[in-house]
């Protein structure tokens, strides 16, 4: 029976003890390494969503089965995700678009979060936005509006305050819908052309890169929400720009090669070097 477990002395284990884990892991429903599925049926994740998300990027970040540059991209997804579930997705700059049904107090239209990342609305308390996240903002806004109107009914669009840059028509600094697809929002920025290259793209917060290189591109093409990208207030999206070489310049420096060989050996020649 043991070696039916451990191969004996000097004998190779059968293939299927190699390939058997990763098949136990697509039973389970976990992505083999580059392969991870995405939900587009979710723009705007739910805590519960989050918090299977933070689970599952845990686990795969502890698993032997993936290679250690998956392992810490997942190591720092959870990071992310972590941060998102305890201090919300509302920062200072982000815009939401309220609408309040029978509004006669002005307190709907185009709302920025200020210092303290608190919503003033005219009249009223500051409303903390601390811990919230987009996907439980109307119930938020209706329970603490609830305290001063009855019965109110609100409806909110979060946008996101993110900075855009290189291979787009107009970069900048854009407010977008959080549930926006990061195709979409690439085009509400000029969209791409010819001289973008999405392989070369990358998505940083300060010095932290939070996606780049293939994945980018395939954010893109899947069809990826800013939200499922756990993207926050200054976020920086660089788009890739195709390198271009000068012909010209390249060519002339390689004509001008055998004439600087030519002259350093007649000078050399001159002065008697060789």
């Amino acid at each position: 029976m043991d070696s039916l477990i451990s191969p004996a002395p000097g004998t190779h284990a059968p293939r299927w003890v190699y390939w058997l884990p990763a098949a136990l892991l697509l039973a389970l429903g976990w992505p083999l390494e580059g392969q991870e599925p995405i939900d587009s049926r979710r723009p705007v994740a739910s805590r519960p969503q989050l918090q299977q998300a933070l689970a599952d990027a845990e686990a795969i970040a502890n698993s032997p089965a993936y290679s250690e540059s998956f392992r810490e991209g997942k190591l720092a997804d959870a990071a992310n995700i972590r941060e998102r579930l305890i201090e919300g997705d509302f920062y200072v700059g982000d815009q939401i678009d309220i609408r309040v049904d029978g509004d006669t107090a002005g307190l709907g239209g185009l709302q920025q979060v200020r210092p303290g990342r608190v919503l003033a609305l005219q009249g009223l308390p500051d409303i903390p936005l601390r811990g919230v996240l987009r996907s439980e903002l109307e119930q938020y806004l209706t329970e603490q509006l609830g305290r001063f109107l009855r019965s109110p009914h609100v409806t909110a669009q979060p946008l996101i305050r993110l900075t855009i840059l290189g291979g787009v028509g107009t970069p900048g600094f854009h407010q977008l819908n959080a549930d926006m697809l990061l195709s979409d929002a690439l085009m509400a920025a000029g969209g791409i052309s010819n001289a973008t290259d999405l392989p070369k793209s990358k998505i940083m917060r300060g010095e932290q890169e939070i996606l780049s290189g293939e994945e980018f591109a395939r954010g893109v093409t899947d069809g990826v929400s800013l939200d499922q990208l756990n993207l926050r207030a200054g976020d920086v999206i660089e788009v890739g720009i195709v390198s271009k070489t000068n012909w010209l310049t390249t060519t002339r420096t390689i004509l001008a090669i055998p004439a600087i060989i030519i002259s350093i050996w007649g000078l050399g020649s001159l002065f008697g070097i060789w």
